[in-house]
């Protein structure tokens, strides 16, 4: 008879991969009256049973307690125990390490920025007004900053293929990383066509066919993926370097724009914060926090995809060294670029502009139908606004371009990569998990998720796309709560088992109060995000799906694998913090800082 170790809790209870539950349990002897082995009976699995003991677990086990720490008389020895569901594929090994530090660095705070973020800021600012928008954007950023923490501390101890999805698998269920992967997966599968589309509108700013432009921009996406990962990275670091250069110098012309310094030579100082008002006149009077919530959501959209760096730590050289760098410097990162990004562009641009695009559902009263074009960004009209010609909105226009192809590589690059540790652990066809053996990359999930940018070729209208993005939006959330989950799973494991958390290369003094912060938010904003569906802002149905078909997606698909596999919440104890994770040794190289001033510099600020 196979033998099956048992836990005792603090209680006298004996509990089997952190079940305990009486009724649901027989006691089995293997005879010599040492081993005593439990299972659940196969009688005793109705369809409302894993809904059903899931609550009964979480709330008398699970409730995450940020002082937990277990007298040393009490707690049990720690266990080596490993899931069956690892032993399919060698996690610890597979791609190939090849982005470098400059690669990471680069990659963790422009890798996804995005029309989400030149574009869709309008719409944040149309919905919530200048101070809507930049409360929604400092409120989402610090949820962002929250959840990069859990999962980079996470990343420090596992750089594994999988990132997130697989700790979730590893440390809280195998039916919560099945669900979390595979909605990861395709919001930012279906983020690829919407970035496209974006792109096309933006060639299309010079008078030229763009369908020609779009398949080379595929194509040519698709293929630095293949190629690997050195490629994907170095076309990043430029792209990134392109970003973050444009957003700079639209700061700094939005400040002399403010300052009476355009050709105008007119001085706004905050007078659209003085009228139209700090939030949007737009909104009816009483439903001002509608817009806000309209802007909280784009500003989730423009956030999606900043834990890229986690999840290329499987294919990053010293991956604790170069993701603790990463992670160290994004909260100022966040601040600069995102938060005073939306700032100066509510100074230079009114609230009701018509221009600028609307959030959907008809929550403000303007009738404008703007297009997604460079038009519609607030820093344009800014410009226009004050005097500026044709050739900045066209050099501008082309910076927007190349963020437009950037983000598309990037959620490409995300995409697949999950898909490739879902297939690692049996959550996905086996043939995804399948490598080159010259470039180091599954070719097949690249293919796969390429695939769903020729959904950029249908005619479908501007507003279709917003609605992809609110999908992703929603998305991103139901990410970030996962992760902060997941983390305080991780923390209390790291607790019990006396693992020592301040000797990995990164941890946060704040956790795992962060951890609860952005949880509670994610689950706010999940739950109210759709809000003004009930309150009639919305006359078709089709909106209602939108706002909560990714969160039922969600919870139909961890049911589902809970379900038909029989998985139970790892305890504390039993969490594996070993196997299948390459050590140090392993990964890690010596750091060598380069000479002279301007290469130290560059290596400390990048």
């Amino acid at each position: 008879m196979k033998q099956e170790s048992t836990v005792r809790s603090f209680a006298g209870a004996v509990r089997l991969n952190g079940y305990a539950t009486p009724t649901a349990l027989r006691r089995l002897d293997d005879g010599n009256g040492d081993v005593i082995t439990y299972k659940r009976p196969q009688d005793a699995s109705p369809w409302y049973y894993a809904i059903l003991s899931t609550l009964w677990e979480f709330t008398l086990n699970y409730l995450p307690s940020p002082f937990y720490l277990p007298h040393p008389t009490l707690m049990p020895p720690p266990t080596h125990v490993t899931n069956a569901d690892e032993t399919e594929g060698n996690l610890a090994h597979g791609p190939r390490r090849q982005l470098e530090q400059r690669h990471v660095q680069m990659i963790a705070v422009a890798g996804t920025v995005g029309t989400a973020l030149f574009l869709g800021s309008g719409q944040a600012l149309s919905g919530g007004g200048p101070l809507g928008a930049l409360l929604a954007y400092a409120f989402v950023g610090s949820v962002a900053y929250a959840s990069l923490c859990s999962v980079g501390e996470m990343t420090s101890l596992a750089p594994v293929a999988g990132s997130f999805a697989h700790y979730a698998h590893r440390w809280v269920d195998g039916a919560t990383g099945f669900a979390v992967g595979w909605i990861y997966f395709f919001t930012n599968a279906v983020t690829i066509p919407a970035e496209i589309a974006g792109a096309e509108l933006l060639i299309s700013y010079w008078n030229v066919n763009p369908r020609p432009y779009v398949v080379l921009i595929l194509g040519v996406t698709c293929l630095v993926n293949i190629f690997g990962v050195r490629y994907f990275g170095e076309v990043e670091f430029w792209f990134s370097i392109v970003k973050l250069t444009m957003i700079a110098i639209l700061i700094l012309i939005s400040i002399v724009i403010d300052l009476g310094g355009a050709p105008d030579h007119k001085r706004l100082g905050f007078q659209y914060w003085k009228d139209p008002g700090p939030f949007t006149a737009g909104v009816p009077h009483g439903y001002q926090f509608l817009g806000f919530l309209s802007a909280v959501i784009q500003a989730a959209a423009a956030f999606q995809g900043i834990e890229i760096s986690a999840i290329a730590a499987s294919e990053t050289v010293s991956p604790r060294r170069n993701v603790a760098r990463a992670m160290k410097k994004v909260f100022v990162r966040i601040c600069v670029f995102y938060i005073a990004g939306i700032f100066v562009a509510g100074l230079i641009v009114p609230s009701n502009d018509p221009q600028l695009l609307q959030p959907p559902g008809n929550i403000t009263l303007s009738n404008s139908t703007a297009q997604q074009t460079v038009n519609a960004s607030p820093f344009v009209i800014g410009m226009q606004n004050s005097g500026f010609g044709t050739p900045v909105v066209s050099i501008i226009n082309a910076g927007v371009l190349s963020s437009a192809i950037s983000a598309g590589n990037s959620f490409l690059f995300s995409a697949s990569r999950i898909l490739y540790g879902l297939a690692l652990r049996g959550q996905a066809p086996a043939c995804l998990a399948k490598l080159n053996t010259r470039t180091g990359t599954s070719i097949p999930a690249v293919l796969f998720t390429s695939a769903f940018g020729f959904l950029a070729f249908l005619n479908i209208k501007n507003e279709t796309f917003q609605w992809f993005y609110n999908m992703a939006a929603v998305g991103q959330l139901i990410t970030w709560s996962v992760i902060n989950f997941t983390y305080l799973r991780f923390y209390k494991g790291m607790a019990v088992q006396r693992w020592p958390r301040r000797k990995l290369e990164y941890w946060n003094r704040f956790q795992p109060w962060l951890a609860l912060w952005g949880l509670f938010w994610c689950i706010v904003f999940i739950i109210f995000g759709g809000y003004p569906i009930f309150l009639g802002f919305y006359r078709v149905d089709r909106p209602f799906i939108i706002s909560y078909v990714i969160p039922s997606v969600f919870l139909i698909g961890f049911i589902g694998w809970r379900h038909l596999h029989k998985t139970r919440m790892i305890s504390a104890v039993q969490m594996d913090f070993e196997s299948n994770i390459p050590s140090v040794k392993d990964t890690e190289t010596p750091e060598v800082v380069p000479n002279g001033f301007w290469a130290k510099l560059a290596y400390r600020v990048i």
